[in-house]
C-alpha cells in the first residue's frame, strides 16, 4: 500500500513556566481527563494462562469490509489528492489493565483517543475469548470481540460500532501483538514527511532543439510537495543539545518532525491525522499517552523551545513524488 504523509501543526505541552504550543483546538485534551488504570503489565509474550493477556497489544485496526467482489482488499482513495484514506487503516493500543475472576477491564487508543471499556474473559481448554464494551458516550464506541489460542502470541477479532450510522466505519478486524513499552531515545527516523495537501508548482528547464535542430530551453510545470529533507536521519534531539546555528538552517518540516519526534518516542497518541500517518508507519512507534510531558528530558525540554522558537519563520521546503 502507498504511504501518504500528511502535515498540520500539532502540539504538545509541559507546564511549569515554559510556555510549550498546543494544538489551536484544545479537545484533543478531553482524552486526558479520561481515568483508568494502568495496566498490570505480564512480561509472558506467549499467552498459556489469564494473567497472560495482561498489558498491552498492538497493531492493526482496519475496515473489516475492504474487500472486492473476489476477495481482494482494497485500497480506499481520498479523492481530494488521490491517495489511500487512512481513516481506513488505523493502529490501535488494546489495553487490558485487570483481570479478576472472568471480569476484565481496560482501554483502547485510537487516533489519539482514550477510552474505557469492560466485559468478560472466557477460558476454554484452548482458546481465551474476549467480549467487552466501551461506554457508549461517543460516537467511535464500540464492542470487541477477540480470541486467542492458548501457546499462541497473536491477538484477533473484531470491532463493531454502538452507533453505527454515526461511524464513516462501523466494523472493523484486529490482529494484535503483545508490546512492553519502552522509551528508547535512540528511535530512529524510517522515512521522510511529505504533505500532498501541501504543493507548489515549479518551473523546470531542460535543453531541447527547435524544428530546425538548433538548440532551445524549454520548460514545464512540476508539482511539488512540502516535505522534510535527509537532514532528519543525522540528528538525534533526545540525546544531543541542538544548536541555533544548526537549528536556523533547518526546513520547516524539517523543525516540525524533529519536534515531534521526541514526542513519538515517549509514546504519545498523536490525533493529528497527519502524524499518526507518519509514525504508524515506523516499526517502533508505539501509541500508548495521552500526556507525556512528565517523562521529557531536560535535554529534550530544551529542544522542543529551540525548535519552537524557529519553526514558524523556518524555510519551506518542497520536493517532487510521484502519487
Amino acid at each position: 500500500m502507498k504511504k501518504i504523509l500528511l502535515f498540520t501543526s500539532v502540539f504538545a505541552f509541559f507546564s511549569c513556566k515554559d510556555a510549550i504550543k498546543t494544538e489551536t483546538n484544545n479537545d484533543f485534551l478531553v482524552a486526558e481527563n479520561i481515568k483508568f488504570d494502568e495496566p498490570e503489565i505480564n512480561t509472558n509474550m506467549t499467552i498459556t494462562a489469564k494473567a497472560d493477556l495482561l498489558g498491552y497489544w498492538v497493531g492493526e485496526f482496519i475496515d473489516d469490509t475492504a474487500y472486492d467482489e473476489n476477495g481482494n482488499e482494497e485500497e480506499y482513495i481520498d479523492e481530494e489528492i488521490g491517495n489511500v484514506d487512512y481513516d481506513y487503516f488505523k493502529k490501535i493500543t488494546f489495553s487490558i489493565d485487570k483481570i479478576k475472576g472472568s471480569e476484565i477491564t481496560g482501554h483502547s487508543i485510537v487516533s489519539g483517543n482514550i477510552q474505557k471499556f469492560k466485559g468478560q474473559v472466557v477460558e476454554n481448554p484452548k482458546v481465551f475469548i474476549i467480549n467487552v464494551k466501551e461506554p457508549g458516550n461517543q460516537k467511535t464506541d464500540g464492542e470487541f470481540v477477540l480470541s486467542i489460542r492458548k501457546k499462541d502470541s497473536l491477538l484477533t477479532g473484531s470491532w463493531d460500532a454502538l452507533k453505527k450510522a454515526d461511524n464513516k466505519v462501523s466494523k472493523r478486524k484486529l490482529k494484535l501483538a503483545k508490546k512492553i513499552f519502552e522509551y528508547n531515545p535512540n528511535h530512529k527516523m524510517e522515512d521522510r514527511f511529505v504533505d500532498f495537501h501541501k504543493s507548489a508548482i515549479k518551473k523546470v528547464e531542460y535543453d531541447s532543439e527547435d524544428s530546425l535542430g538548433n538548440p532551445i530551453k524549454e520548460s514545464y510545470d512540476d508539482e511539488q510537495y512540502f516535505t522534510t529533507t535527509d537532514t532528519i536521519f543525522s540528528i538525534n534531539p533526545s540525546t544531543e543539545i541542538l544548536k541555533k546555528e544548526l537549528v536556523e538552517n533547518l526546513s520547516k518540516g524539517d523543525v516540525f518532525i524533529l519536534r515531534n519526534l521526541i514526542f513519538a518516542r515517549h509514546g504519545f497518541a498523536f490525533r493529528d491525522k497527519s502524524l499518526r500517518s507518519f509514525f504508524d508507519y515506523h516499526s517502533w512507534y508505539m501509541p500508548v499517552f495521552s500526556d507525556v510531558t512528565k517523562d521529557l528530558t531536560d535535554i529534550e525540554k530544551k529542544n522542543i523551545a529551540l525548535l519552537l522558537r524557529y519553526e514558524e519563520n523556518a524555510k519551506e521546503y518542497y520536493d517532487h513524488f510521484g502519487r
